[in-house]
This record gives structure tokens, C-alpha cells and sequence, in this order.
């Protein structure tokens, strides 16, 4: 085993309130950390979306008066990214969602956020345990957004 092999890998351990202003800040702060250790900008851009979209769903449909925690772990792997996101809000499971692509006629606001992550992330799995949402997820680095095949 070379010293490489020992070196710690990066994580990343945040929380935030479920404001969107916060939200928006623990963005920042996820982008950050990812460029700061090397990820590269595909991953990145890949993670930005996701976590948008997941945290975003949180401060506005998981807490009446925005004054829940979020929590987010990232573990920047070799091969691909870990991520951990948790919080106390209303209970939502994400199993019944963007398994196919929704018709842009039928949508009211938005409606593409459970596509994109599907589309994006692999081993997504959600737990409720007690009073706690729990959605964990990873990405692989070579993994590609297929903007084209999307827009169609």
C-alpha cells in the first residue's frame, strides 16, 4: 500500500436551514469544495444540478416555515462521489417520481427535477428513519449529462 493509498479522501459535512437563501449558500459551498479538491467540471456541473434540484425540493415542499436543518455529506472518491442528504421534514419518498421524461404541456412549474437527478445519479436510495429523510446517491467521474438526448 503506496502513502497515496492512505491519504484520507475529502469530505465535505454542512447544514443549512430550509430557507432558499441558505440553500443557495450550501450550494456555493458544495461547488466549492468539489473544485477546491480536484473534481472534474463535468462532475461538478452534474453534482450542481443534483444538488439543486434535491435541496431546492427540500426548503420548499419538506418545511411550512422554512426552519428546518439540512444536512450534506460529500465524499469525493477516486472513481466517483458519495453523497449523503438528510433533513426533518415532511416525509417524501422520491421512488414513485422521474422514472420518464415528463411532458413539458402537462407541467405546471418546473417538473423536470426528478428526471434530471435519475438521469444523473446512480444508487439513489431514500429512507425515513423516525423523523428524519434520508437520500443518498452516487455519481460516477466519467458519467456525461446528456444535454442533447435531454432537450429532446
Amino acid at each position: 500500500m503506496t502513502q497515496s493509498d492512505r491519504t484520507p479522501l475529502p469530505v465535505l459535512t454542512s447544514c443549512c436551514t430550509s430557507s432558499l437563501q441558505d440553500v443557495r449558500v450550501l450550494l456555493v459551498r458544495a461547488d466549492t469544495f468539489l473544485r477546491s479538491n480536484g473534481a472534474p467540471s463535468a462532475w461538478v456541473e452534474d453534482m450542481n444540478i443534483i444538488l439543486a434540484e434535491v435541496l431546492s425540493n427540500i426548503a420548499r415542499h419538506g418545511f411550512s416555515d422554512h426552519s428546518g436543518r439540512i444536512d450534506l455529506e460529500i465524499r469525493l472518491g477516486k472513481n466517483e462521489l458519495f453523497c449523503r442528504v438528510s433533513d426533518t421534514g415532511r416525509p417524501f419518498d422520491p421512488s414513485q417520481f422521474g422514472h420518464t421524461s415528463p411532458e413539458p404541456a402537462r407541467l405546471r412549474e418546473g417538473g423536470y427535477g426528478w428526471f434530471l437527478i435519475r438521469s444523473l445519479a446512480r444508487a439513489l436510495t431514500y429512507q425515513r428513519v423516525g423523523d428524519t429523510n434520508c437520500l443518498t446517491f452516487w455519481v460516477p467521474v466519467d458519467h456525461k449529462l446528456p444535454v442533447a438526448e435531454l432537450a429532446d
